[in-house]
């Protein structure tokens, strides 16, 4: 998981943290806070656009998401060069090769053609040794080759993305084993959009093994866990039956790679069947959180963006737990959570652990984004004085900060 972070220069932030050679702390579940346009989603984008490096190109990636780049530094800085340096803590992988700590740092810089300026990436062993894996500099690369047991030198003419991005197969698995590792865990980040109903209840058809950013596939995802995994099937429809005590079964229509469609059944004195175009958007949103906790394999790194829109406030509570329940899950399967949101039920269920909890906020309208740990905020114990139990009633009343406010003409 990602343990440190930082970045520099990308769109509203300008420098987070605030402080040159300080990091983000962040734990398994990490939920950020704070009104419209204050940089909640720039940090999500910001780790997210990690994935950019290990493109074949960076403008694969920008392409995909439908940037351009000079959308992306910071308006305010002159400088058009983003900076990204983070610390990770990995298990090993499916080989048994890769755990220990990761500090990877790397930077854009637009010249003639968008290019990388730098690139670092060093390890630390779980015995406690660090050994330097990559140094790159323009043009010039160095990096250690497992099989020679030398530190290889290259000069890189022309390669918009990270250096590992080019490697594969098994011979590359036995001369870079941790580069790879590291490579496929950043490759393993996936980032959720605000779910769209429409997207969720859309028929679908293929092999997927994965939710889209916007839900796309649901109904073939959940398709084949009815398939080929009937007890994690069973375990989601009895999690969702808890909260809707109606609900006696979900169907999908159709079999293997052909159009698929979900159905859901109705039980109260006699049964009704209801297909995707008539199921509610906050339930869909809800089954699409849950197919996500008892999928067979998670990512190691996921976001999301508002996943309580559209959930009645009671039901947020099982919202937050089943994200939390994502980061409980065991090796492989081991997941770290971020989230935004703006709903104070979300927040008060969080009373407990305000360094879950992140404060994002501008001073104006020109002012870059901050981002504070609610546990490092000195009004922290006196908002849990104030406002027992609801962390949410503390943040609307502004006393925990990170509120949105309308000034008086």
């Amino acid at each position: 998981m990602i343990t440190h972070f930082a970045v520099t220069n990308f769109k509203s932030l300008a420098q987070v943290p605030s402080q040159p050679g300080e990091f983000l702390k962040f734990g398994r579940l990490n939920v950020l806070i704070g009104p419209n346009g204050s940089g909640k989603s720039s940090l999500l984008q910001a780790i997210d656009f990690l994935q950019a490096f290990f493109r074949t190109s960076v403008e694969v990636y920008l392409k995909e998401r439908e940037w351009a780049y000079q959308d992306l530094p910071n308006l305010r800085r002159t400088s058009k060069r983003i900076r990204w340096h983070l610390k990770a803590e990995l298990d090993a992988n499916d080989e048994g090769v890769g755990a220990g700590s990761y500090e990877y740092t790397v930077a854009l810089q637009p010249k003639k053609h968008l290019g990388v300026a730098e690139e670092h990436l060093l390890w630390t062993k779980p015995s406690g040794s660090t050994e330097t894996l990559l140094r790159r500099k323009g043009r010039t690369c160095r990096y250690k080759d497992r099989v020679s047991g030398q530190e290889e030198e290259a000069n890189i003419i022309s390669l918009p993305a990270s250096v590992m991005s080019r490697w594969d197969g098994a011979e590359d698995r036995r001369r870079y084993p941790e580069m790879l590792r590291f490579r496929s865990w950043i490759e393993g980040i996936r980032s959720y959009l605000i779910w769209d109903p429409k997207v969720l209840r859309n028929p679908d058809r293929g092999r997927h093994d994965e939710l889209g950013q916007s839900g796309e596939h649901l109904a073939t995802i959940i398709g084949r866990m009815r398939d080929g995994r009937r007890r994690d099937f069973d375990r989601l429809v009895r999690r969702l039956k808890r909260l809707f005590p109606t609900l006696s079964d979900i169907t999908v229509s159709g079999r293997g790679w052909g159009w698929r469609s979900i159905c859901l059944h109705e039980e109260n004195g006699k049964r009704v069947t209801f297909n995707s175009r008539q199921l509610s958007d906050g339930l869909l949103r809800l089954l699409a959180v849950t197919a996500l906790a008892y999928a067979e394999r998670l990512p190691p790194v996921v976001m999301f963006e508002e996943p309580e829109n559209g959930v009645h406030p009671q039901l947020i509570r099982e919202v937050v737990q089943l994200l939390r329940e994502l980061t409980l899950r065991k090796p492989p399967n081991r997941c770290q959570v971020f989230l935004t949101t703006h709903s104070p039920y979300v927040l008060d269920e969080l009373y407990d652990h305000p360094e879950e909890v992140y404060c994002v906020d501008r001073s104006g309208p020109q002012a870059t984004a901050t981002v504070m740990r609610l546990s490092d905020n000195k009004q922290i114990r006196i908002a849990r004085e104030t406002f027992a139990h609801s962390l949410g009633e503390a943040w609307t009343s502004g006393l925990i900060g990170a509120t949105a406010g309308i000034k008086a003409r």
